[in-house]
């Protein structure tokens, strides 16, 4: 691993080079200031429009969310049967699973059963 280390060392060809003047630093010092300042903006703006982004797709799913998990107020009726039929048998749900293969699973639920 030394071996490497040495040959790393006398192929360098930085290394026999003398240091920079102080004005030849800062005319180096100046030049890194300025395009890291030209950059800077562009980034926060990214940055803001990243975060804008995220908090409205987070907004969308919340309100998404509450939707699906609030139940339809129609829920259970159906348009053919007439509405005192429906107050009779009680509010019934259905859930259905359809499986790739074709099977089907569908839960009734009735609020009014009683075992």
């Amino acid at each position: 691993m030394n071996d490497v280390r040495d040959w790393l060392k006398e192929a360098d060809p930085i290394a026999n080079e003398p240091p920079l003047s102080d004005a030849e630093v800062q005319r180096t010092r100046r030049a890194i200031v300025t395009a890291s300042e030209s950059s800077r903006s562009f980034a926060d703006w990214a940055r803001g429009s990243w975060a804008a982004a995220t908090v409205a797709i987070a907004l969308t799913i919340a309100v998404g969310m509450s939707r699906w998990m609030t139940p339809a107020p129609d829920a259970g009726v159906r348009a053919d049967v007439p509405s005192s039929v429906v107050s009779e048998v009680g509010v019934r749900r259905q859930m259905q699973l359809i499986a790739p293969g074709g099977t089907r699973v569908i839960w009734i639920f009735n609020d009014e059963f009683k075992p």
